[in-house]
């Protein structure tokens, strides 16, 4: 028993199958960034055309420092501040920074699959009634409230006004503010609208503040949907990449079968042509612009998780000898199919929505008013978009059960980064017992800390460590990671590594491919890549 307890301690886990590291790997990079961030981006940079420096800055940019990252960390099986201190001392800090950046994303990234599961649970309302988003007669409601689904029962000459109808006689009479009728500030231009689902998400689920002068209390349920996003987060890395490499053959993968169907339900409605056009139909006089060039710049990093350490971590656990080269291949290109899936998934029911709400604008003026990134089109935009659908809570049942899973995968790897150090750095904790009370101890103190995000004002705390902590850092840390291997290690002892570790090329199409390391990437390592961090930077 004592030797096995020794054994213990000096053993590293590894992958029980190459699956495992490719769909952990899928999972990471493939997260809600795909779903809510690139669509937007493409119809804000002139849809189609934004793949061109999308595409660039993957070639240029996403191939070479993904595999970077890859190759560190299976070369040494070493967390970022092991193996930074190991390659160059000096250089420390940057792994520290890498955990830091981690330790923030866990805390943040959490309260999203939160919401997601809180919605999820609010969906199955919508099989005894109503779903809570889809009228303006609720007590959370206010006057700006607007509900175009009720406005079409009105009568022509009537005024829709919080929920009810108005003849013009009532209305010129009936004060909506007291400067205003009903009939002057629905007719002037006054009326600020927003939907049911906006106030729904605004007034009801996060109680959100108007400012943050005061923090207030958490908000009761939204806590218990924290506390359940973490038991879930839990109990997927119980024993270690054991049983997250398994989880991820159903969180990895089952998304796309979810995506496929809500892309096809999307593409059959009235309307989703004016979002595909918006999404997909060229404006290259844009790209003379610098936005386009640093946002694809952004996304590409964003999305693939560059500069947080956990690439690094998760190849830690392969075998020395995997073909790496196959893997960048497979996640970085698997990683851009999928954000141009997503496109084709969410614009049409943008387009459907824009032209129920809007139908007097034009095509692309009513899609840019819904056209929106980030919590809004995730939490607002689409499901008011899927509540005009016939049972309208099984798709939204599907919709933020792809929101979970695409968020889960990508959370517990970031956790597992964090148990990975505080065990790499304390080898005696790698025994079973020792490593899950690191793991809960990790799991409880994020959570305690999230609880501020939970708060009417944890939208705002939301949105600053998220923009503070993980954007620009990251692109710091990816630039002096790359300066670091092609100038202060060597760019060519690193690739005397990668030869070392990975072989000759299997057989000619790796060879025609560059196997193990391809002339371009390493050119790319010395020049091309850290020019554009710098510039996006």
């Amino acid at each position: 028993m004592e030797k096995e307890e020794k054994t213990a301690v000096k053993v590293r886990e590894k992958w029980g199958h190459k699956i495992d590291f490719i769909l952990s790997c899928l999972g990471y990079a493939v997260g809600l960034g795909n779903i809510w961030r690139f669509p937007y981006l493409c119809g804000r940079n002139g849809g189609a055309a934004f793949l061109i420096p999308y595409f660039l800055m993957m070639i240029f940019a996403g191939f070479p420092v993904f595999y970077l990252e890859l190759a560190l960390g299976q070369y040494t099986s070493l967390t970022p501040h092991l193996l930074y201190r190991r390659m160059s001392p000096i250089f420390t800090g940057v792994g520290y920074t890498m955990l830091t950046v981690s330790a923030y994303t866990v805390i943040y990234y959490n309260i999203i699959i939160a919401w997601s599961l809180y919605y999820f649970c609010a969906s199955f309302q919508g099989v005894i009634g109503d779903l809570p988003w889809r009228f303006c007669n609720n007590t959370w409601n206010t006057d700006e409230c607007y509900d175009d689904k009720r406005e079409k029962e009105c009568s022509i000459g009537e005024y829709y006004f919080k929920g009810n109808c108005y003849n013009e006689t009532v209305a010129n009479t009936m004060r909506a503010k007291p400067e205003q009728t009903i009939a002057q500030f629905v007719r002037n231009g006054t009326w600020q609208r927003e939907t049911a689902a906006q106030q729904y998400n605004k007034y009801y689920v996060l109680n959100e503040a108007v400012g943050i002068e005061g923090i207030g209390w958490p908000k009761g349920d939204l806590v218990c949907a924290l506390l359940g996003a973490w038991i879930l987060v839990f109990f997927c890395l119980v024993k270690g990449i054991k049983s997250s490499g398994k989880v991820v053959y159903f969180t990895a993968t089952f998304p796309y079968f979810l995506l496929i169907i809500l892309c096809i339900r999307g593409n059959l409605l009235p309307g989703a042509g004016d979002g595909i056009d918006f999404f997909i139909v060229p404006n290259m006089s844009i790209l003379a612009s610098s936005q386009p060039w640093i946002d694809a710049a952004h996304q590409i990093f964003f999305s693939l998780s560059m500069g947080g350490g956990s690439l690094t971590t998760l190849a830690s656990y392969n075998k020395f000898n995997n073909n790496l080269m196959r893997d960048t291949l497979i996640v970085v290109l698997g990683n851009s199919v999928t954000s141009i899936l997503a496109g084709f998934t969410i614009f049409p029911i943008i387009g459907y929505i824009a032209k129920a709400v809007y139908p007097e604008k034009s095509a692309r003026d009513r899609v840019s008013i819904f056209a929106k990134s980030g919590t809004t089109l995730a939490f607002v935009a689409y499901p008011d978009a899927l509540d005009r659908l016939p049972t309208p809570w099984i798709w939204c049942l599907l919709f933020f059960f792809m929101l979970i899973l695409l968020g889960i995968d990508s959370q517990f790897v970031v956790v597992e980064v964090l148990v990975t150090a505080i065990v790499d750095q304390f080898p005696q904790l790698r025994q079973f017992r020792k490593k899950t009370i690191v793991l809960f101890s990790v799991c409880l103190m994020s959570f305690t800390f999230g609880l501020l995000l939970t708060t009417p004002i944890g939208t705002y705390v939301l949105t600053l460590v998220d923009t503070y902590a993980g954007g620009i850092p990251l692109l710091i840390a990816c630039l002096v990671e790359v300066i670091m291997v092609a100038y202060v290690y060597g760019y060519k002892r690193f690739i005397g590594n990668i030869k070392e570790m990975m072989g000759k090329p299997p057989n000619r199409v790796w060879k025609l491919l560059g196997y193990p390391v391809n002339p371009f990437w390493w050119i790319c390592w010395i020049a091309i890549t850290p020019a554009l961090l710098l510039v996006s930077i």
